[in-house]
């Protein structure tokens, strides 16, 4: 897959993943949907999103990890990250925010919301 697509989403639920799927094509975004966070950078490098919508809360990889090698990868730093997780806590979202997310959604949020936040990346 070589095309630039809209959203890449990485989390590990899979009702998560089905809701936003629906969503996205609902508002004409194109997206790919991985659980995979262990190869979530090899899957960025292949796909090409112009946006990431990236969980904190992953089986073996968790989001930070991800996102810190998201920003230290010369090919991939620009690319904006959009958290979007179950942790509410405000030391999560300064965590992120320090690591370079450009956005911290807490779940559950309306899917207009998440549409919103993307677009103003697009």
């Amino acid at each position: 897959m070589s095309s630039l697509i809209d959203v890449l989403v990485v989390d590990d639920n899979e009702l998560q993943l089905e809701f936003l799927e629906h969503l996205f094509a609902s508002h004409g975004l194109s997206a790919h949907f991985t659980a995979d966070s262990k190869n979530a950078i090899s899957i960025i490098k292949k796909v090409k999103p112009r946006v990431i919508l990236l969980d904190i809360m992953m089986p073996g990889v968790d989001g930070y990890t991800v996102l810190k090698t998201i920003r230290e990868a010369p090919e991939l730093k620009d690319i904006p990250v959009i958290i979007h997780t179950s942790k509410s806590f405000q030391v999560d979202q300064r965590k992120a925010l320090r690591l370079g997310a450009n956005a911290y959604l807490i779940k559950p949020i309306k899917g207009s919301e998440i549409v919103n936040e993307i677009k103003k990346y697009l």
